[in-house]
């Protein structure tokens, strides 16, 4: 189907909103079933958080704090967002966060636009987010994980149309929802050096009029809206929605590679093994945040920088990996890779997940002893994930498939 050329029964924006339809569509019918599983069966579709949001949105309609569901470490204006759930209809959250997919995905086109690429190649590769297997079951069973990819994505959008100041404000509210968009602070600012100052490594930090735009707008939105938290619950938040994340060790399995070692050393209190686990991702974050921190690399910048955080954080769950399967989409018409070996590297990514899950299914419903099987695959995975990395990292260029065709005709 042509997209905007002359005789195409339909015009760029036709297609994307048609398609943006049919994703909602899909999504509606996975809630559908996901309402019958849940009276049918046993085996709950829904996501055990989204009747975390639910208690916590019930908490508020009744005058306390969202706080005093336990477990519920979020920010406050989840469930808020979420009261519908109470005076409508339980499912009220599910649609929510369906048509924030389908935000992302149409912002995931506008951003390719900007970046250059033809409306057909937008097309296809907002596609890789819309109809996303992952991304369609992480949604409709209830996880909030799609305001995060409108905001991430709006901040990327507003960088790409030169708003420095609304960019700042997106950046600061992700922020807020969820501390992790702070790695893409670096690349994000040193993307706004001048010509002026690329000489040294230390001037590219040197503030300019468009910095400090970013600057003032990711402040003002993340400490407006966590003094507006704390003025309505206090301390409470502040424990529950930030220092919790920031100390917190998860013991339960999950695709970490320091799973097992923070799962032995619970029991031993071994002083400074959580900030130890901190170093490596640290490092790498701000390598890779300094090496791609041109306006052109900033999404992979940003995309390399969600991989290693995912990789090495303490607790990985499948959830982690919409974080960077966001981004991918945006950096893949800059990569260098032929189908054939976009193929295996998918195939081994899953492979690695579908191995881990074997031990994990045995742990989590049969009660049988696999803590050592679940690590040893936590270890391939993470090597998986390393290895795929690296492959694409080698595969990045900064110029577009047309660029390459007349670069390459020019050195003749």
């Amino acid at each position: 189907m042509g997209l905007g050329t002359r005789g195409s029964r339909f015009g760029s924006t036709e297609v994307i909103q048609i398609h943006l339809f049919l994703g909602f569509l899909v999504r509606l019918i996975f809630i559908v079933y996901g309402e019958h599983r849940d009276k049918t069966s046993t085996l709950k579709y829904t996501d055990v958080d989204y009747h975390v949001f639910t208690d916590a949105s019930r908490e508020i309609a009744a005058g306390g704090s969202p706080f005093d569901r336990h477990t519920y470490r979020y920010t406050p204006f989840l469930a808020w967002m979420l009261l519908p759930n109470i005076y409508i209809h339980s499912t009220f959250g599910k649609l929510m966060f369906s048509f924030f997919d389908c935000i992302a995905s149409r912002l995931i086109y506008e951003v390719l636009l900007r970046d250059g690429q033809s409306k057909l190649a937008a097309l296809k590769c907002s596609f890789m987010w819309l109809y996303n297997p992952l991304v369609i079951g992480v949604s409709t069973r209830g996880s909030a994980e799609a305001i995060m990819a409108v905001l991430v994505l709006f901040t990327l959008y507003m960088m790409k149309l030169r708003l420095n100041l609304l960019a700042g404000l997106f950046l600061g509210t992700s922020i807020h929802f969820k501390l992790y968009p702070i790695i893409y602070s670096l690349p994000l600012y040193l993307s706004l050096t001048s010509d002026l100052h690329q000489d040294y490594f230390w001037t590219r930090f040197l503030p300019t009029y468009s910095k400090m735009k970013l600057v003032m707008g990711t402040l003002i939105s993340f400490f407006g809206l966590t003094g507006m938290g704390f003025a309505m619950y206090g301390e409470q938040y502040i424990e529950e929605a930030f220092l919790y994340h920031i100390s917190r060790t998860d013991t339960r399995h999950n695709f970490s590679i320091y799973f097992y070692l923070l799962y032995i050393g619970a029991d031993f209190h071994i002083p400074g093994l959580n900030v130890a686990t901190f170093g490596p991702q640290i490092i790498l974050l701000l390598a890779l945040g300094y090496k791609f921190s041109n306006r052109v690399d900033v999404p992979f910048a940003m995309f390399t920088q969600t991989v290693v955080f995912v990789t090495f954080n303490k607790v990985v769950t499948s959830q982690y990996f919409l974080w960077y399967l966001l981004l991918l989409p945006i950096v893949v018409p800059r990569l260098r890779v032929t189908w054939q070996k976009a193929v295996l590297l998918s195939m081994l990514w899953i492979a690695a997940q579908v191995s881990w899950l074997l031990p994990a299914y045995l742990l989590e419903f049969h009660s049988i002893n696999a803590f050592v099987p679940i690590w040893l695959e936590g270890i391939a995975f993470f090597c998986c994930n390393v290895g795929v990395l690296m492959a694409l990292i080698s595969s990045y260029t900064t110029l577009l498939p047309n660029q390459q065709h007349h670069s390459s005709r020019k050195n003749r």
